[in-house]
Protein backbone atom coordinates (compact mmCIF):
# COMPACT_ATOMS: atom_id res chain seq x y z
CA UNK A 1 0.00 0.00 0.00
CA UNK A 2 1.26 3.22 -1.21
CA UNK A 3 2.06 6.22 2.02
CA UNK A 4 2.85 9.32 0.19
CA UNK A 5 -0.55 11.01 -0.60
CA UNK A 6 0.66 12.81 -3.77
CA UNK A 7 1.88 9.27 -4.94
CA UNK A 8 -1.49 7.89 -4.16
CA UNK A 9 -3.42 10.42 -6.24
CA UNK A 10 -1.32 10.71 -9.03
CA UNK A 11 -1.81 6.09 -9.30
CA UNK A 12 -5.56 7.14 -8.81
CA UNK A 13 -5.33 9.88 -11.90
CA UNK A 14 -3.78 7.45 -13.73
CA UNK A 15 -6.23 4.46 -13.30
CA UNK A 16 -8.90 6.88 -14.53
CA UNK A 17 -7.08 8.60 -17.70
CA UNK A 18 -4.75 5.53 -19.02
CA UNK A 19 -8.43 3.49 -19.98
CA UNK A 20 -9.78 6.84 -21.58
CA UNK A 21 -6.81 7.17 -24.11
CA UNK A 22 -6.74 3.43 -24.91
CA UNK A 23 -10.53 3.65 -25.97
CA UNK A 24 -9.93 6.71 -27.53
CA UNK A 25 -7.14 5.22 -29.71
CA UNK A 26 -9.29 2.11 -30.59
CA UNK A 27 -12.55 4.12 -31.84
CA UNK A 28 -10.30 6.37 -33.82
CA UNK A 29 -7.84 3.27 -34.99
CA UNK A 30 -10.67 1.09 -35.61
CA UNK A 31 -14.43 2.44 -35.67
CA UNK A 32 -14.46 6.30 -36.42
CA UNK A 33 -13.18 9.52 -36.52
CA UNK A 34 -14.01 13.20 -37.44
CA UNK A 35 -12.72 14.74 -40.93
CA UNK A 36 -12.51 18.14 -42.66
CA UNK A 37 -13.02 18.80 -46.32
CA UNK A 38 -10.13 20.75 -47.63
CA UNK A 39 -10.69 22.14 -51.35
CA UNK A 40 -13.09 21.76 -53.59
CA UNK A 41 -12.89 18.69 -55.41
CA UNK A 42 -16.69 17.39 -54.21
CA UNK A 43 -18.76 20.74 -54.61
CA UNK A 44 -21.13 20.65 -54.68
CA UNK A 45 -21.89 18.15 -52.05
CA UNK A 46 -19.34 19.34 -49.71
CA UNK A 47 -17.51 22.69 -49.63
CA UNK A 48 -14.19 23.50 -48.14
CA UNK A 49 -14.08 23.33 -44.46
CA UNK A 50 -16.76 20.49 -43.99
CA UNK A 51 -16.73 18.79 -41.13
CA UNK A 52 -17.22 15.17 -41.12
CA UNK A 53 -17.98 12.05 -39.23
CA UNK A 54 -16.16 8.40 -41.51
CA UNK A 55 -16.85 5.00 -40.17
CA UNK A 56 -13.64 2.61 -40.38
CA UNK A 57 -16.04 -0.96 -40.33
CA UNK A 58 -17.40 -0.70 -43.55
CA UNK A 59 -13.85 -1.47 -45.57
CA UNK A 60 -13.31 -4.01 -43.14
CA UNK A 61 -16.56 -5.34 -43.53
CA UNK A 62 -16.29 -5.78 -47.27
CA UNK A 63 -19.29 -3.75 -48.15
CA UNK A 64 -18.46 -0.60 -50.16
CA UNK A 65 -20.62 0.06 -52.75
CA UNK A 66 -21.61 2.54 -55.45
CA UNK A 67 -22.53 5.72 -54.43
CA UNK A 68 -20.49 5.47 -50.83
CA UNK A 69 -18.27 9.17 -50.42
CA UNK A 70 -14.81 7.60 -48.64
CA UNK A 71 -11.83 8.68 -47.55
CA UNK A 72 -8.79 7.07 -49.30
CA UNK A 73 -5.05 7.43 -48.57
CA UNK A 74 -3.27 8.53 -51.98
CA UNK A 75 0.19 11.00 -50.92
CA UNK A 76 1.66 10.11 -54.13
CA UNK A 77 -0.75 10.70 -56.12
CA UNK A 78 -1.99 14.53 -54.05
CA UNK A 79 1.87 16.01 -55.01
CA UNK A 80 2.93 15.75 -51.28
CA UNK A 81 0.48 18.83 -50.28
CA UNK A 82 -1.93 16.15 -48.91
CA UNK A 83 -2.46 12.59 -47.61
CA UNK A 84 -6.33 11.56 -47.55
CA UNK A 85 -8.46 13.04 -50.35
CA UNK A 86 -12.45 11.95 -50.32
CA UNK A 87 -14.23 10.86 -52.90
CA UNK A 88 -17.02 9.21 -54.30
CA UNK A 89 -17.32 5.47 -55.07
CA UNK A 90 -18.56 5.45 -58.82
CA UNK A 91 -17.22 1.33 -59.39
CA UNK A 92 -16.13 -1.81 -57.73
CA UNK A 93 -14.24 -4.74 -58.64
CA UNK A 94 -15.51 -6.34 -61.90
CA UNK A 95 -17.68 -3.23 -63.28
CA UNK A 96 -16.44 -1.52 -66.57
CA UNK A 97 -16.44 2.34 -66.39
CA UNK A 98 -16.84 4.34 -69.50
CA UNK A 99 -16.11 8.20 -69.51
CA UNK A 100 -17.83 9.36 -72.81
CA UNK A 101 -19.43 12.57 -74.16
CA UNK A 102 -19.15 14.07 -70.36
CA UNK A 103 -21.22 10.96 -69.09
CA UNK A 104 -20.35 8.57 -66.87
CA UNK A 105 -21.75 5.09 -68.00
CA UNK A 106 -21.47 1.92 -65.51
CA UNK A 107 -21.96 -1.76 -67.69
CA UNK A 108 -23.08 0.47 -70.57
CA UNK A 109 -25.62 2.10 -68.05
CA UNK A 110 -25.44 6.47 -67.90
CA UNK A 111 -25.76 7.27 -64.57
CA UNK A 112 -27.72 9.69 -62.82
CA UNK A 113 -25.74 12.39 -61.05
CA UNK A 114 -27.70 14.85 -59.50
CA UNK A 115 -24.72 15.41 -56.59
CA UNK A 116 -22.74 16.75 -59.45
CA UNK A 117 -24.96 20.02 -59.74
CA UNK A 118 -26.03 17.98 -63.51
CA UNK A 119 -22.52 19.50 -65.23
CA UNK A 120 -21.24 17.28 -67.23
CA UNK A 121 -17.53 16.53 -67.48
CA UNK A 122 -14.86 18.48 -69.89
CA UNK A 123 -13.52 16.29 -72.72
CA UNK A 124 -11.57 13.15 -70.67
CA UNK A 125 -7.91 12.10 -72.23
CA UNK A 126 -7.14 9.25 -69.96
CA UNK A 127 -5.90 5.37 -70.00
CA UNK A 128 -8.58 4.89 -67.49
CA UNK A 129 -11.71 6.09 -68.74
CA UNK A 130 -12.72 3.05 -70.41
CA UNK A 131 -11.82 -0.01 -68.15
CA UNK A 132 -12.78 -3.04 -65.64
CA UNK A 133 -12.18 -1.96 -62.11
CA UNK A 134 -10.24 -5.14 -60.93
CA UNK A 135 -10.98 -7.09 -57.84
CA UNK A 136 -10.48 -5.46 -54.44
CA UNK A 137 -10.68 -1.89 -56.27
CA UNK A 138 -12.52 0.98 -56.52
CA UNK A 139 -13.28 3.58 -59.10
CA UNK A 140 -13.66 6.99 -57.30
CA UNK A 141 -14.38 10.69 -58.57
CA UNK A 142 -14.77 13.73 -56.99
CA UNK A 143 -18.17 15.31 -57.58
CA UNK A 144 -16.68 18.49 -58.85
CA UNK A 145 -16.04 17.40 -62.62
CA UNK A 146 -14.68 20.68 -63.76
CA UNK A 147 -11.38 20.69 -65.52
CA UNK A 148 -8.29 20.28 -62.88
CA UNK A 149 -11.30 20.66 -59.92
CA UNK A 150 -10.19 17.01 -58.61
CA UNK A 151 -7.60 14.61 -59.02
CA UNK A 152 -9.12 11.31 -59.00
CA UNK A 153 -9.41 7.78 -61.02
CA UNK A 154 -9.48 9.71 -64.32
CA UNK A 155 -6.35 10.66 -63.18
CA UNK A 156 -4.69 7.54 -61.43
CA UNK A 157 -6.80 4.97 -61.96
CA UNK A 158 -8.58 2.37 -59.50
CA UNK A 159 -7.63 2.46 -55.89
CA UNK A 160 -7.39 -0.55 -53.70
CA UNK A 161 -9.78 -0.69 -51.06
CA UNK A 162 -6.94 -1.51 -48.66
CA UNK A 163 -6.22 2.16 -48.99
CA UNK A 164 -9.82 3.17 -48.02
CA UNK A 165 -9.58 5.00 -44.31
CA UNK A 166 -13.26 5.16 -43.38
CA UNK A 167 -16.51 6.03 -45.65
CA UNK A 168 -18.45 9.32 -44.69
CA UNK A 169 -21.78 8.38 -42.51
CA UNK A 170 -22.47 12.10 -41.15
CA UNK A 171 -21.95 16.21 -41.59
CA UNK A 172 -21.32 18.11 -38.26
CA UNK A 173 -20.26 21.39 -40.16
CA UNK A 174 -22.07 23.64 -41.19
CA UNK A 175 -24.57 23.19 -38.67
CA UNK A 176 -26.97 24.17 -41.56
CA UNK A 177 -26.74 21.02 -43.33
CA UNK A 178 -26.33 18.96 -40.26
CA UNK A 179 -27.23 15.30 -40.36
CA UNK A 180 -27.16 11.97 -42.09
CA UNK A 181 -24.74 11.41 -45.59
CA UNK A 182 -26.86 8.25 -47.67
Amino acid sequence: MIRNPAAREIIRWLAQVVPVIVITVFVIAYIGQFTIVKGDSMLPTFKNNTVLVIEKLTRRLGTLKNGDIVVIRIPEYLDGKKTYAIKRIIATGGQHILIEDGYVLIDGIKLDEDYTGGVAMGPVSSLYNDLTVPDGHIYVLGDNRSPGESKDSRTFGPVAISRVEGRVVFRLYPFSKLGIIH
